[in-house]
């Protein structure tokens, strides 16, 4: 006859049985904050500054990882995501001018180290005036001019008290832009470089 040994039944603590039947949402939950507060960023518009590029209303998705590792140096024509102290608020413009940079106006045009640039994001026609007729800029170390899209309707750095912000307050560059409303001025998602 065989015997049966009674093995004593080891008892599961209660932080191993909510770990074996909960853990994957506390991965889950670590993956997305890492995700969006280190390498991505998720950006409504709620503006139309920065049409026909970005809709009113739209959103889009930013990366983070440049501007906390390595070198925070955007390039000209980055669409850029930053924290405007001035306005106490996030806004999202187009990278216009870099530290050294000379951004002046002739005519409608933007010009750039004494080059007028050539903006095909632009609507046709768009024409883009400074807020003082001859005002000129010079864009100090570590900072950059923004302006938006559109440029009769946005408060960029034509208008602001210090047109310059600091490489510092820049949050994201964007990277898709998705537009989902039946009255944007194009529907669907689009990459943005």
């Amino acid at each position: 006859m065989d015997e049966q040994k009674n093995e004593p039944v080891k008892k599961e603590s209660t932080l191993h049985r909510l770990w074996k039947n909960y853990g994957y949402l506390v991965v889950t939950a670590a993956v997305v904050i890492v995700l969006f507060r280190v390498i991505l960023a998720l950006a409504y518009v709620p503006t139309g500054s920065m049409e026909p590029t970005l809709p009113t209303r739209s959103m889009f998705l930013g990366v983070r990882l440049p501007y906390i590792v390595g070198d925070p140096l955007p390039e000209r024509g980055d669409i850029v995501m930053f924290r405007s102290e001035e306005l106490d608020e996030v806004m999202v413009k187009r990278v216009i001018g870099l530290p050294g940079d000379t951004i002046a106006f002739d005519g409608g045009a933007v010009v750039r180290n004494g080059e007028k640039i050539k903006e095909e994001y632009l609507a046709d026609g768009v024409q883009t005036y400074p807020a003082v007729d001859g005002a000129e800029f010079t864009v100090p170390e570590g900072c950059v001019f923004l302006l938006g899209d559109n440029r009769e309707s946005s408060l960029d750095s034509r208008w602001w008290g210090n047109p310059y912000i600091p490489l510092s307050a820049i949050q994201a560059r964007a990277l898709v832009s998705l537009s989902l409303l039946p009255k944007n001025t194009w529907i669907g998602v689009r990459t943005l470089s």
